[in-house]
């Protein structure tokens, strides 16, 4: 039998979602904090670009706000965009309480840009001002996360559970909601979780994609877990490739938006700096915009990458604003200042989620989201640099106040965002039996196998290029990996530990599903949704969302109901 804690909230997830709600949470809770990897392991950890907020003196929350709605491609929540823009400025000021070191610029610099008291303010792409605050040059992600834990390991009323994988959220018929979660302990042995509110804020999907920038645990779970337990997600389709990952070596690793914003070009093997016919804004381009030139100069050519150029840039400049880029380059041989560095674009950072409101509520009672995990319509179709981290601390500080009960559980409406809802369910033919339960076990040497064959073919033909053949062929193989899956599946013996790639396997299958439905639900093309046989934007799905819903038990996915009726995206929820 499961061991079984009880917790005021359960938090699952340890970047800056997760670690911003934590101690924003009153330090006489009992606030349980879960993450599968070691503590300090997450996307937060790997972000080299930094964090954008109107702090500069000829900016304004207003520009922000025009930023990031020109970038959604139509698609953004203009409430809760115009929500992260004018809290940004205060949750920067509470990061700087709690000790984040942002760079400042040197006294003897009279060019920098700079807030009134020495922030140094960065250019990044399809921003029209400088306002990205970045710390250590390119090691933003991690100096926020190492302050937010030094302050977590302050507050005694946070229990934290590392290497503790989530399988399945617990529903409570009486009160109609998440009361709890099945998770597995460091020896892969099943714990229950206890509490009276549940908060996803478990990262990204980029490894459901060959290449990604991700790190390795990116493997989709918060949207697999919050659709096995009924809850709705939205804009699934929409999957944000980076521009610019060095490939080199048979390995991948992201280089920052940041480099582009201080003047680096982009050039094909002929030596063309390309991006000045794609767009008037060249590299500084949107960055769906970019990462489909740079694949369609690829593609013309037969090769497997362009040109990063950074050396008509001043060397030392460079050295000290990229010290971890750098030292990246030097590892594999190459000079961040002196030598053409081969990028290619790369699966990055996913837009919709787990659907919710601006105060993070679920359409199902006491599940919050937060961070990637969550849907709240603030990116659209394609987000702007730099507003991850932000989206995490902004929206993380005011769920914290709604769950301290000083906020509304549900906001009053929103900026006119449309919902087109789709019936869906994962059972199919080839697996009649699906969702398998969440603690039955298989080999792990099968799962290993799966994932890289899922990878492989979401990378053939859910990536950036899609059409109506590439995507019914992906779900038909698909379809093949899971009945594979549940062929080689079976209940957990007593004290038999469940495997944790095993466990992420079905998740990734699980969502795979749902992007490739929602990629080919979207017959059109929208920011970082690009359909080959639909290459216009669909004007009457402008500022539409296509939200999944679970199907009734029993329902197969080829008997997926459509509700073409046009609902508000304010909700209370029913």
């Amino acid at each position: 039998m499961a061991s079984c804690q009880r917790y005021d909230v359960a938090i699952v997830g340890a970047g800056i979602a997760g670690l911003t709600v934590a101690l924003g949470l009153p330090s006489d809770w009992r606030v349980a904090l879960l993450t599968k990897g070691r503590l300090g392991e997450s996307n937060t950890r790997y972000a080299q670009g930094g964090l954008a907020a109107a702090l500069g003196p000829d900016d304004s929350p207003a520009l922000h706000y025009a930023d990031t709605l020109a970038a959604g491609a139509g698609l953004c929540d203009a409430a809760a965009v115009r929500l992260l823009v004018e809290e940004a400025p205060a949750a920067v000021r509470w990061l700087i309480e709690l000790g984040v070191r942002f760079d400042r610029a040197a006294p003897e610099t009279s060019t920098e840009v700079t807030t009134a008291d020495g922030l140094l303010l960065g250019q990044e792409a399809a921003h029209c001002r400088r306002r990205i605050l970045h710390a250590g040059g390119d090691a933003t992600g991690a100096e926020i996360e190492r302050a937010l834990l030094a302050a977590l390991m302050e507050r005694r009323h946070v229990t934290i559970y590392p290497d503790t994988p989530v399988c399945a959220l617990l529903l409570d018929e009486t009160v109609a909601g998440c009361r709890g979660l099945l998770a597995l302990d460091p020896q892969g042995l099943p714990i229950v979780v206890e509490a009276r509110d549940i908060v996803l804020a478990s990262g990204g999907a980029g490894n459901l994609w060959a290449y990604t920038s991700n790190p390795a645990g990116a493997t989709a779970d918060g949207l697999a877990l919050a659709w096995r337990a009924g809850a709705a997600l939205a804009d699934l389709e929409f999957i944000q490739f980076h521009p610019t990952v060095l490939k080199v070596n048979g390995t991948t690793h992201l280089i920052s938006e940041a480099v582009r914003g201080e003047g680096a070009y982009l050039r094909n093997h002929a030596g063309e700096r390309f991006m000045l016919r794609y767009h008037p804004l060249a590299e500084l381009a949107p960055r769906d915009v970019v990462a489909r030139a740079i694949l369609s100069e690829m593609l013309a050519e037969g090769t497997d990458c362009q040109y990063l150029d950074l050396t008509h840039l001043p060397d030392e400049r460079m050295y000290a604003r990229f010290p971890t880029i750098a030292a990246l380059c030097r590892r594999h041989g190459l000079d961040l200042a002196h030598d053409l560095l081969p990028v290619a674009p790369a699966a990055h950072y996913c837009m919709g989620g787990v659907l919710v409101d601006l105060q993070g509520c679920s359409t199902l009672p006491h599940l919050y989201a937060v961070g990637e995990v969550a849907c709240t319509g603030v990116h659209g179709a394609n987000r702007l640099a730099s507003n991850s981290l932000l989206e995490g601390l902004v929206f993380g500080r005011r769920l914290a106040a709604v769950l301290r009960g000083e906020a509304p559980a549900h906001s009053s409406g929103a900026g006119g965002r449309q919902q087109r809802e789709l019936r869906l369910s994962l059972a199919t033919a080839q697996a009649e039996d699906w969702p398998l339960p969440p603690d039955w076990v298989g080999p792990e040497e099968l799962a290993q196998a799966l994932q890289r064959e899922l990878r492989d073919l979401m990378w053939r033909s859910v990536s950036l290029y899609r059409d109506e053949d590439g995507l019914r062929e992906a779900w038909r193989q698909l379809q093949q990996l899971r009945a594979r899956f549940a062929g080689a599946a079976r209940p957990r013996a007593p004290r038999e530990p469940l495997g944790r790639r095993w466990l992420e396997t079905l998740n990734m299958l699980d969502s795979a599903a749902l992007v490739i439905h929602a990629a080919l639900e979207r017959r059109e093309s929208r920011g970082s949704h690009w359909r080959r046989d639909y290459p216009q934007p669909d004007p009457s799905l402008n500022g539409v969302s296509l939200v999944l819903r679970p199907a009734p038990a029993g329902q197969r996915a080829a008997e997926s109901t459509r509700d073409r009726t046009l609902q508000p995206k304010g909700r209370p929820y029913v």
